[in-house]
C-alpha cells in the first residue's frame, strides 16, 4: 500500500533534502501531463527532480502513489475555488442553477490558458484511460465531496429532478468540461466560420454555463415502462 508524503517523510532524516518531495511532484507532475501515466518512468522523474529515484518509494511508496499525490496537488485548488464559490453562493442566497453551475465550472478556465490542456484535464484523461481502476478509486477520493455538495445544493434548485438524474448529469458535464479544455482552435475557427474567439475564457464558460444549465433544468427522462404503456395504448 503507497503511503503518503506525511508518512514516509518521517522516516527521513531532517538533514536529507527537505524539498526532495516537492521536487518529485513538480517534476511528475510535467512529465504526467506531457506523456501520460505509462510514457512516464521513475527514472524520468527523478532525473528531472534531481533527485535520487529511491526517494520515490520512500515518499510515495511507489509510481502509482506518486501520480496519486501529483492529482491530489493539482485538484486542490480547483476543489478550493469550488467550495469557496459555493460559499459565497450560499452567504449571499444566490442559489441558482446558473450560479452553482458556474461556481462548479469557472475555476477550471479562470487563470489557465485555453491554447494548452489543464493539467487537472490531461492527468484525470490519461488516467481514464491508462489505469481505469485507480480512476475510480481517485475521483471518489479527490472531487466527491465537492461534486457532493454540489449536486446537494442543486436539489435545492431542482425539488422535482431525482438524485439519479442530476448524477447522470454531472457526469455528462464531466465530460464536456474535459473537453472544452482541450485546444480545439483551428476546429473551432472552422465551424464557426471564424465567429468563434476560442481563447476567450469568458465566452468559453458562459456558453458551457447555459448548455450545463439547460441540461440540468430538462425535464426527468421518461420510464421505458411508461413509455411502453403509452405505446400500447396508441395500438
Amino acid at each position: 500500500m503507497s503511503r503518503t508524503p506525511s508518512e514516509n517523510a518521517k522516516l527521513i532524516p531532517k538533514d536529507v533534502n527537505q524539498d526532495a518531495a516537492m521536487r518529485l511532484i513538480e517534476a511528475a507532475t510535467q512529465l504526467f501531463v506531457e506523456k501520460g501515466y505509462r510514457g512516464v518512468s521513475i527514472r524520468a522523474i527523478a532525473t528531472l527532480a534531481n533527485t535520487n529515484s529511491a526517494l520515490i518509494s520512500y515518499y510515495f511508496g511507489d509510481k502509482e502513489g506518486l501520480f496519486t499525490e501529483v492529482l491530489k496537488s493539482v485538484a486542490a485548488p480547483l476543489n478550493a475555488a469550488r467550495m469557496a464559490n459555493f460559499d459565497k453562493l450560499e452567504k449571499e442566497n444566490d442559489l441558482t442553477v446558473e450560479s452553482l453551475v458556474h461556481a462548479w465550472v469557472a475555476p477550471m478556465f479562470l487563470g489557465a490558458s485555453l491554447s494548452k490542456q489543464s493539467p487537472v484535464a490531461a492527468l484525470s484523461l490519461s488516467l481514464n484511460a491508462e489505469q481505469g481502476k485507480l480512476v475510480e478509486q481517485l475521483i471518489v477520493e479527490i472531487y466527491d465531496k465537492v461534486n457532493e455538495r454540489f449536486l446537494s445544493l442543486l436539489e435545492t434548485c431542482l425539488p422535482d429532478t431525482s438524485r439519479a438524474t442530476l448524477v447522470w448529469r454531472l457526469y455528462f458535464l464531466v465530460g464536456a468540461v474535459l473537453t472544452a479544455t482541450r485546444p480545439r482552435a483551428r476546429s473551432v475557427k472552422s465551424l464557426s466560420r471564424g465567429l468563434i474567439e476560442s481563447r476567450d475564457p469568458m465566452e468559453l464558460i458562459r456558453q458551457l454555463v447555459d448548455f450545463a444549465s439547460a441540461g440540468f433544468r430538462a425535464a426527468e427522462p421518461r420510464s421505458p415502462k411508461v413509455v411502453k404503456s403509452r405505446a400500447l395504448r396508441t395500438l
